[in-house]
This record gives C-alpha cells, structure tokens and sequence, in this order.
C-alpha cells in the first residue's frame, strides 16, 4: 500500500488528502443530522402522544357521565335513563376513533393490553346497565376511571411526554398528562355524589363527604395555577393562550363547589346537579384541550428549529466540503507549475543543454528548491574539465588499476606509484592498505593455528560436557517421576481435606439446625409454661368462684331454714285461727314441702361444691408440680440449647481448620504441579544443553576444520620476508 502511495502523483495524492480530510467532515455533519433526527422523532412521539391523550380524553369525559347518570338512576331516579341510553353510541364512537390511533401508535406506546381491559370493563358495565346496586355501579366505573388515567400516564410516559427537556413545555405538559385528568375525574365523582344526594336527600356523611372532596379539588387548583405560571414564565406567548382559559375553568369548578358545600338546597334537583357539574367539566375539558393546543404548537415550533438546524448543518458541510476542494485545487496548482518547470529543467540537462535554468515560481520550498538546483548548475558547469586532462586521468587510472589486479593475485608485495595529482591521494591509500592488509594476514595465520590447537582442546572438554549432561538427564528424569508419585499424593491428600471440609460444613449445619430446634423447644417450653401458669390461675380463681357458690349455698340453706321455721309458724297461726285459717294451713304446709326440698337441694349442692373443691385443690398442686416440671425442662431446654452453641461454635471452629488444611492441601497440591511443571522443564533444558553440548563438539571440529583451511587459504598470499 505504501509502495503505491509512494508511485502515486503528486496530484493523485493530494486528492487522497482531500479525501481523507472530507471523510471527518461528513462524519461530523451526518451525526449533527442524525442527533436531530433522534430530537425530531422524540418531539414527534410527543405530537403523536398528544393526539392519542385527545382521544382518551373524550372517552374519559363520557364514561364519566354515565357513571353519574347511573347513580341517579339507581337512587330513583328513573328520568335520566334516556340519558344513559343516548351516551352509548357516544361512547362506542369515542373506541372507534381511537382505533386507528391504537393501530399506529400501539408499538410505540405499549398500549395494546391496557385498552383492552378499558373494553372489557366497559363491556361489562354496559352489560349490566342498571340491574346491579349503587355500590357495584360505582365501584366498576371508579376501576374504568382508574383505568383510563392509567392509560394516559403510560401515553405520556411512553410519548417522552414526561421527559419533555423545555420548562415551557415541561409545565404545560403536567396539567395535560396529570393534574388535568385527575382533576376531571374528581370533579366528576363530586357530580355523581351530589345527584345521588339530590335524589334521596343528602346524609350528613354525604355532605362531610362532598366537603373533602371539594377541598382536595381546591388544592389542585394551586398546582395546576403554578404549572401554568411557571410555563408562562418562561414563555410569554403562553399567558395570552392560558391565562382565560385557566381563569374561566377555575371560575366554573369554583361555582360548582361553591354550591355543592353550602347546603342541601345549594343544589335543588338532579338536573340541577348534572348540569352545574357539566358546566365546570366542560370548562376544565376546554381547558385541556387548550393546553395540548398550546403544548403542539410548541412541539410543532421545535420540529421546524430542528429541520432548520439540519438544512443549516448540511449546508456548512457542503461549504466546508468545497473550501477545502478550492484550497486543494490552489496548493495543486501551484505545486504542479514548480514541479513541471523543475522536470523541464532535468530534461534540458539530459540532452546536453547545461545552461538552461528552471524558473522560480513560487516562494515556498520547492521554489528554494528550484533556486538551490540553479545556483548548484552554475557551480557544476565550471567544474567540467576538458579532454586532455580527461586523457591523463585515465591513464593514471588505468596504470592503478593494472596493479591494483597483481594486490589481488595474492601478490602483497606490491606497490603503487605516485606519479599523479589526480591519483596521487587514491596510491598512498592504497599503499596505506596493503601494509595494513600484510598485518591483517600475519595475525590472522598466528591465530588459525591458535585456534585449530584450542579447537581440540575444547573438542575433547565438550565431549566430557555432553556425556555429564546426558547422564544428569536420566538422574533429572528419574527425579520428575518421584515428583510426578509426589504430586499424586499430594492431590489425593487435598482431594480428602476437600471431602473432610465438605463433612465438617455439613457436621456445622447440622448443628445449626439442631440449635434451631432447640430454640424452637426452648421457645415452646416457654410457651407451655405460661400456658400452665394461666391455666393454673384459671384454676385457683375457679377454687375461689367454688367457695363462693359454697357460701351462696350456704345462704340459701339459711334462707330454707327460715323458711321452714315461718312455714311453722304459720301453720301455729293457721290452727289458732280455727276454720278461717285451714286454706292458709295448706299453703303452710307446702312452703313447708317446698322448704325441706330446698334443703335437700341446698345439701346436695353443698356435698357437691366440696367435691369440686377437692378436686380443684387436688388439680391446683398436679397444676403447680407440672409447672416446676416445665420449669425444669425449661431450665434443661436452655442448657441444652448452651450446649449446642458451644457445639456449634466449636464445628465452626473444625469447619475452619478443615477448611485452612484443604486450602494449604490445594497450594501445596498446585506448589507440586509447579515442581512437576520445573522439573520437566528442567529435563528438557538438560536433555537441550547435551544435544547442545553434542552440537557444539561438531561444530568445535568443523571450526577446527575451517581454521585449517584458513590458514591454507592465507599461504597463497605472499608476504615480504620483514612481515613474515
């Protein structure tokens, strides 16, 4: 590729650079455009979700009605059934229409399942019409209304509708997505309670309840009247658009309220209801409706800055795509025209022209360039030199060259003339370098007969190298092996620490769930020693209540007593007064019957409370002897309990040693394998070293070869008989 570029043309290659340099450019340019395409679709998911919510809206706004419309009727009044009746091809309009909303939008929004279940709620309220209760009637459309407020919180979500980044639209987007439609639903259900009222007659508890709903209602209306200001604060436009229609929606719900809480007669009849509450509904849907106007309008505005932002970002790129494209062109140019007049330079020069001279062009470096090559032709032309000095030189040459030839025979005894000027430097080199090379040929003969005596001397060392090497080898090999029996050990030892930790984790849970279960007996026999001591409470109050049943007993025996005894009396009486007092001796004589069975009662009674007093002493010690036994129990449950902590503790303790030897067993496992690993590397390194040491023994004796034939090779030179 270098080569290439390095063929290429100066023009060719400066179009590379432009290119290249184009390249940014366009990468800049397309990922200004496509973050505004990402801005202009999330904008454009905002419109959509703005014209979803409009639909919703409306739908919202008619389930309402019926819901209010359905209380009155369920609570007698049967007037405003032809008015549920006309609401239901509204309502089935208002699903037709966001049909084909449902059908574009539903991707993006995730819309699918929550609007079917508002279809299927719906259907089944329509199903039922008025044949359920009051209550289901409200609690089915409250579910719907909930629903549908769902819906627009998912739309808004969904749309980016929440993450709205301009505070202008940011605090418009609020009421729209949020406040409004609560508010809508509130003012609504207030609506419903009143025409219920207006049928049967408000309860107090209606009109309590009425008066919080009215005043939640006013607590939004400060948040809704904040969002707006804060939107209009940022954007002037908006408080010419908002401002009347806040205020005659705020005015409208105020009425309403207003008289919702005076009174039972603030609100006469049900159309009265009905109508007021649709007033300040309407206000509010206007109000809505004005606000997503308003909320498009500013979303439509920033659409149009973004389609803007990309025709001005693809218009500086075009630009800055032709700046460089003309400076590229220029800098061509005017490289090209020095380059050519240099070429034209060169090609005079070739066919013999030295006085032609290339014109400066330009100030740059090729334009010094092309001054230097003028000024460096000028010296060049008074330097050429005529004929005859050309003949002498190469005479001079020719007889150097000549004896140059006999040096390479071999013959260094041989000397050049100086005789020349021109020749003269070249000859004393020459001289110089074969006295030199003299020496060189004498030091290299002393040391290739050095060198063949050390090459044996080394030969029969190396020899004895290869043959140890070889031998320690087998030793190292032998002593892998041993290693290799080790390493198995070794692995098998931590393969059993591994297995003894895995018992010793299992011996500590297992102890942990039995101190658990003691806990648990602990906690029982706690349990079962308050229960006893109630039961023993209950018991002894028991004892108590039987004692006094004994005294009450007791006392009915007094009163059977004295009964008897005024039965007697009265029969004295009886009989002292002859015959005027025999129908008064008769009923002496039965409460006298009546006396003695009480007293055989009374008897009864008594011997019985004594028995279930005996009993109940008798169950109170077996009660008190079982709670010391649950005491003690208790007592051993807790020592039993200590026990197993300790044993816990002391299992954790094993578990952690077990756990350290496994771990030191696993190192020391992985220290063996590295052994291993040394020790094979190690017999490779030695089996390497006697195969190098063999190697080497070869090679000394071809070195010695060599020196042999190096020396033979120096004695066809011929030396002085000084030098040698």
């Amino acid at each position: 590729m270098f080569e290439k570029l390095k063929n290429m043309s100066i023009q060719r290659k400066l179009a590379l650079v432009v290119g290249v340099m184009a390249v940014p450019i366009l990468v800049l340019v397309g990922l200004f455009v496509r973050t505004t395409n990402v801005l202009v679709g999330s904008t454009q998911d905002e419109i959509n979700g703005l014209e979803y919510l409009s639909a919703v809206m409306n739908l919202s706004e008619h389930v309402q009605a019926h819901r209010d419309l359905s209380a009155a009727v369920l609570a007698g009044d049967a007037g405003q059934a032809s008015r549920i009746q006309a609401l239901y091809p509204v309502v089935d309009s208002d699903f037709a229409a966001l049909e084909p909303l449902e059908e574009k939008y539903a991707g993006t929004f995730g819309t699918s399942e929550k609007l079917s279940d508002i279809k299927k709620a719906w259907a089944t309220i329509r199903q039922r019409g008025t044949n359920t209760t009051a209550r289901e009637s409200l609690a089915a459309h409250a579910d719907l209304s909930n629903k549908l407020i769902d819906l627009v919180r998912q739309v808004g979500d969904k749309s980016s509708l929440i993450l709205d980044p301009e505070l202008d639209a940011y605090y418009l987007m609020d009421p729209v997505v949020v406040q409004l439609p609560l508010v809508i639903e509130r003012i609504s259900a207030l609506r419903s309670l009143v025409m219920q009222s207006a049928v049967k007659g408000r309860t107090p508890e209606e009109q309590a309840q009425a008066v919080a709903v009215a005043t939640e209602i006013q607590r939004n209306f400060v948040n809704l009247q904040r969002s707006f200001a804060t939107a209009s604060a940022a954007n002037k436009s908006l408080d010419r658009a908002m401002g009347p229609a806040v205020t005659a929606a705020i005015g409208a719900a105020e009425n309403f309220l207003g008289r919702v809480t005076r009174d039972a007669n603030g609100i006469r009849s049900v159309n009265d209801a009905y109508e007021a509450g649709t007033a300040a509904l309407d206000a509010f849907h206007k109000l809505h409706d004005t606000s997503s106007t308003a909320l498009a309008g500013l979303l439509d505005v920033r659409v149009a800055g973004f389609r803007q932002q990309q025709i001005v970002q693809a218009l500086v790129g075009l630009l800055a795509l032709g700046a460089v494209g003309f400076l590229a062109y220029r800098i061509t140019l005017g490289i090209t025209a020095q380059v050519d007049a240099i070429m034209g330079l060169f090609s005079s020069i070739g066919i013999g022209d030295f006085g032609a001279r290339a014109p400066v062009i330009s100030s740059d470096e090729l334009g010094m360039l092309t001054q230097s090559l003028n000024v460096m032709l000028d010296n060049t032309l008074s330097l050429i030199q005529s004929q005859e000095e050309r003949q002498q030189l190469e005479d001079s040459i020719q007889k150097l060259t000549a004896e140059l030839s006999v040096a390479a025979a071999g013959d260094l005894t041989v000397r050049a003339e100086v005789d020349n000027q021109v020749t003269e430097s070249i000859a004393q080199s020459f001289n110089q370098m074969i006295g030199e090379l003299r020496a060189v040929i004498a030091r290299v003969h002393d040391t290739t007969t050095s060198v063949t005596s050390s090459a044996g001397e080394v030969q029969v060392t190396t020899e004895h190298l290869a043959t140890g090497s070889e031998s320690q080898a087998h030793q190292i090999i032998e002593a892998s092996a041993a290693v290799d029996e080790m390493a198995v050990s070794i692995q098998q030892v931590s393969a059993n620490a591994a297995n003894a930790a895995s018992v010793a984790d299992q011996a500590l849970e297992t102890s942990k769930k039995g101190a658990g279960s003691v806990q648990k007996t602990i906690e029982g026999m706690g349990a079962i020693r308050q229960q006893v001591q109630q039961t023993s409470k209950r018991i002894k109050r028991l004892g108590e209540s039987s004692q006094e049943i004994g005294e009450i007993v007791q006392l009915i025996g007094d009163i059977a007593d004295r009964t008897s005894i005024l039965a007697l009396n009265a029969s004295i009486q009886a009989a002292m007064a002859g015959e005027a007092g025999k129908g008064f001796a008769v009923v002496a004589e039965e409460v006298e019957r009546l006396a003695e069975r009480s007293t055989e009662a009374t008897k009864k009674i008594s011997s019985l409370i004594k028995s279930i007093q005996t009993d109940t002493n008798d169950a109170i010690m077996a009660m008190e002897e079982t709670t010391r036994e649950v005491v003690g129990g208790s007592n051993l449950a807790n020592e039993a309990g200590q026990n197993l902590l300790e044993i816990e503790k002391i299992s954790g303790q094993l578990a952690e040693l077990i756990q350290s030897i496994s771990m030191a067993s696993k190192q020391q496992s992985r220290g063996s394998e590295s052994v291993v690993r040394s020790m094979g590397q190690i017999s490779d390194v030695t089996q390497q070293t006697a195969a190098g040491a063999k190697q080497a023994a070869v090679s000394i004796r071809r070195l010695s070869s060599l020196a042999d034939e190096l020396r033979s090779s120096m004695d066809r030179f011929k030396l002085p008989r000084v030098a040698a």
